[in-house]
C-alpha cells in the first residue's frame, strides 16, 4: 500500500499556520476598552504615590488571582447552572413553585462567591488601611465609565439622578464595580507603572 504524498497535506497546513490569532470580536474589544477606561478613571482619582503603588501591587494581584479563580469556577459550573434553572423552571410551570433540592443546586452551582468573601473583605480592609481618606472619598465619588447601555445613552456611572445609596447611576452597586476595576488586569498595569 503506497502512502498518500505529503505535499497536498502540507500545502493545505501551511496557510493555515500562517493565519494570526483568533482577533477579538467587536463585544470583546468593546469590553476591554471600557475597562481600561474605568482603570484609567480610577489611577487618575487616587493618583498614587510610588509607596502606596508599591503596597497595593502585591494585594491587588491576589485579588486579581481571587477574580481569576471564582470566573473560572463560574465557568465550569455552567452546565450545572443551566441544569438547575431548567429544573427550576419547570418545577415553576408545574407546580408554581421550586423544590428545596432545585434551590439548593441553583445555589451549589453559583460557585465559590461565599466561599471567597471573608479573604476579599480581609483584603479590601488591607487595600483601605493603604490609601488615605481623601483617596477613599476620591474612590467613592470618581465617575466610572461602562459604557452605553439600554437607555444609558453613553452617560458615566456614579452619584447622579436615580443612584440608591451605593449604586452607579445604570444599577449594579457601586462598591462591586470599583472592586472589579480594582483587580482588573489594566488597572493593575497602571498600578505596576506607578510603583516602578
Amino acid at each position: 500500500m503506497t502512502r498518500p504524498p505529503l505535499l497536498p497535506f502540507l500545502a493545505v497546513l501551511l496557510p493555515l499556520a500562517a493565519l494570526p490569532a483568533r482577533a477579538a470580536t467587536p463585544q470583546e474589544e468593546v469590553r476591554a476598552l471600557r475597562q481600561e477606561i474605568a482603570a484609567l478613571q480610577v489611577d487618575h482619582a487616587l493618583n498614587l504615590t510610588p509607596a502606596q503603588a508599591g503596597a497595593l501591587l502585591p494585594l491587588l494581584e491576589q485579588g486579581a488571582a481571587y477574580a481569576r479563580e471564582a470566573r473560572a469556577v463560574r465557568e465550569a459550573a455552567t452546565p450545572s447552572l443551566v441544569a438547575a434553572l431548567v429544573r427550576a423552571r419547570d418545577e415553576l410551570r408545574a407546580t408554581g413553585s421550586v423544590s428545596d433540592a432545585t434551590r439548593q443546586a441553583l445555589a451549589a452551582a453559583r460557585g465559590p462567591g461565599a466561599a471567597l468573601r471573608p479573604e476579599l473583605q480581609a483584603l479590601r480592609a488591607r487595600v483601605k488601611a493603604i490609601l488615605s481618606p481623601e483617596q477613599l472619598q476620591a474612590l467613592r465619588s470618581a465617575p466610572l465609565w461602562i459604557g452605553p447601555g439600554p437607555g444609558a445613552g453613553g452617560a458615566m456611572a456614579g452619584p447622579g439622578p436615580g443612584s440608591g445609596p451605593g449604586r452607579g447611576a445604570h444599577g449594579p452597586p457601586r462598591r462591586g464595580l470599583v472592586a472589579r476595576v480594582l483587580v482588573s488586569d489594566p488597572f493593575v498595569a497602571l498600578v505596576r507603572a506607578r510603583a516602578g
